[in-house]
């Protein structure tokens, strides 16, 4: 995944990439999550970033508390300097985390800012990789406002679950809304053994 991401387009650095799906329950966060410890354990820094705010999960994967995180950053509107009291270490190194936050009944609405844009370009110059977890592109319009602000998208795609003309879809409504798609992962997928090697075992 890291060599399709990093060659998708040699002419832009990608380095802020958003995590979605179509449907729900389709591991986008799993992945996501694989994608980083990954990284992190080559040496990069990397910074993960709860844009869930609906229903947030990279808190509990890592034992973290939920509060002072991505809702309360955007909403201070503090300076990249004061980035710090948001951030959270986790138990890997070179990997940190700046969770949902509290909840909001309207997250698109602060998704959509210009502070968030402007936060990313920072943040983008003091870690190697800055990735988004988000909800799925079916049950909100957060994951297409994510989207247009991110250097591209990784679609996470259950195998045998979803259909291929709803992928395409989704698809479709993040690149109209300006974002970059750079892959798919099929997700959960089973191999099923031939007959003549069932036999053979």
């Amino acid at each position: 995944m890291k060599h399709r991401i990093l060659h998708s387009d040699p002419n832009l650095m990608m380095k802020a990439i958003l995590f979605s799906s179509p449907g729900r329950g389709e591991g986008n966060s799993t992945v996501l999550i694989h994608f980083a410890q990954t990284l992190a354990a080559e040496g990069n820094r990397v910074l993960l970033v709860d844009g869930n705010l609906r229903d947030p999960s990279l808190h509990k994967a890592f034992h973290l508390p939920q509060e002072n995180g991505l809702t309360e950053l955007l909403f201070s509107r503090s300076p990249f300097r004061n980035i710090g009291h948001f951030l959270k270490q986790t138990n890997l190194d070179n990997l940190w985390l700046i969770t949902s936050g509290n909840a909001y009944p309207n997250p698109v609405s602060i998704l959509e800012s210009s502070y968030l844009e402007m936060l990313i370009d920072e943040v983008k110059g003091h870690w190697d990789w800055v990735l988004f977890d988000s909800p799925s592109v079916t049950s909100c319009s957060d994951s297409v406002a994510l989207a247009r602000k991110v250097d591209g998208v990784v679609l996470v795609v259950q195998a045998e679950k979803t259909r291929w003309e709803v992928v395409q879809e989704v698809q479709g409504r993040l690149e109209h809304g300006g974002g970059r798609i750079l892959g798919i992962v099929l997700n959960k997928r089973r191999f099923h053994i031939p007959n003549w090697l069932y036999k053979s075992i």
